[in-house]
């Protein structure tokens, strides 16, 4: 039975202080004994009142008291300055770029298809002269979501270490990702709305570069099915894993993660088997891949054995493969929609052994 006394007493025992008002910092740090009675209740309390309320309150109480002084106990998405503020700062700069490039390529499409039923409407077809053609732009659409998703998602990991109330004491990137989540009310519900949205332009990637194939209109049976499949599951799993950041739901919530990375696995291996010619991409995204899964093994072997501190390092490793995966198909979709075809049509238009159509044939089936 626990009561205020006995709190207080625990407490006492619990509690080791370090006064460091005479050094360059000028703080006084208070740290709880792991695995002790007071830090297990912090940890069970921790689902109904976040750890960054708690060291609010704290700190309002201690400003009250303290009023000549200038406290803080708890950082925030934007205070006090620090390398984690900065690359918050520069994602979310970023972020706004690709959705405005995201957005020009979606209109491009749209402009161009609604010209396509026009001129159909009217008995014509559609020919691109100078421009790029319609295949053209939809490989660019897929591509800008990709890098809109990728840069999205190291926006929320960055937003989540930003968001993190003992930055100044302890790296983010010491601590497990769903830990770091459940710390503060924003990280959280950033974790639960952008997660999944971010995740949302990988199906969306997909469908459009399958339609550019013209692998969905057929109908048929193929590998493109489970690249999709595997694409539409990963705003669910990312879904279910932040939601599940709970010290109740903690075993569902490392389960939601294995599935988020092994079907993000296989979806970017089975994109990269469709490239038509740009195949170092397929070599380059493997080896990212098998990279990704030792980090993964590692992170797992360190998980089970109780050594947080590696586990959490791998954690995060892997969680940045995820958008470089996105961002290496992006490239690579960029460059098969314009240098490559370029460069095609430049060497046969410079050649005078065949003609220009079947150059242009020869090369692209050599690439493939």
């Amino acid at each position: 039975r626990l009561s205020r006394r006995a709190l207080q007493r625990a407490l006492d025992a619990e509690l080791v202080w370090h006064d460091e008002l005479q050094g360059p910092m000028s703080r006084v740090t208070m740290t709880l004994e792991p695995e002790r009675i007071c830090h297990r209740l912090l940890w069970a309390i921790g689902d109904a009142i976040p750890p960054a309320q708690i060291l609010g309150d704290v700190q309002d109480r201690l400003r009250v008291r303290f009023s000549q002084c200038h406290i803080r106990c708890a950082d925030n998405l934007l205070n006090p300055p620090s390398v984690f503020r900065t690359t918050f700062l520069l994602f979310t700069i970023l972020s706004l770029l690709t959705l405005r490039v995201l957005w020009f390529a979606g209109s491009a499409v749209y402009e161009r298809e609604q010209l396509i039923c026009a001129l159909h409407a009217h008995g014509k077809t559609h020919t691109a002269n100078n421009g790029p053609s319609h295949e053209e732009l939809l490989d660019q659409l897929s591509a800008r979501l990709l890098l809109a998703g990728s840069v999205a998602q190291l926006w929320l990991l960055h937003a989540v270490a930003a968001a993190f109330p003992l930055r100044s004491l302890h790296s983010p990137f010491r601590r497990d990702l769903g830990c770091l989540a459940a710390y503060s009310t924003p990280a959280l519900w950033l974790c639960r709305l952008v997660g999944p949205a971010a995740m949302l332009a990988c199906p969306a990637a997909a469908a459009v570069r399958f339609k550019r194939l013209g692998l969905l209109s057929r109908g048929a049976l193929g590998w493109h099915w489970a690249v999709l499949a595997c694409s539409a599951s990963l705003p669910l799993w990312t879904g279910a894993a932040s939601w599940s950041v709970r010290s109740s739901l903690y075993s569902f919530h490392h389960l939601f993660i294995m599935g988020l990375f092994i079907s993000m696995m296989g979806a970017t291996v089975g994109f990269t088997l469709y490239f038509e010619m740009v195949k170092w991409a397929v070599f380059a995204a493997g080896s990212l891949v098998c990279f990704a899964f030792y980090m993964l093994v590692r992170y797992s072997a360190e998980f089970t054995n109780v050594r947080l501190l590696k586990a959490a390092q791998f954690q995060w490793a892997c969680a940045h493969c995820i958008p470089l995966l996105g961002l290496l198909l992006s490239a690579a979709l960029e460059v098969e929609s314009g240098v490559g075809r370029l460069m095609v049509e430049f060497i046969c238009e410079n050649q005078d052994i065949m003609p220009k159509k079947m150059c242009i044939h020869m090369l692209r089936a050599g690439a493939e």
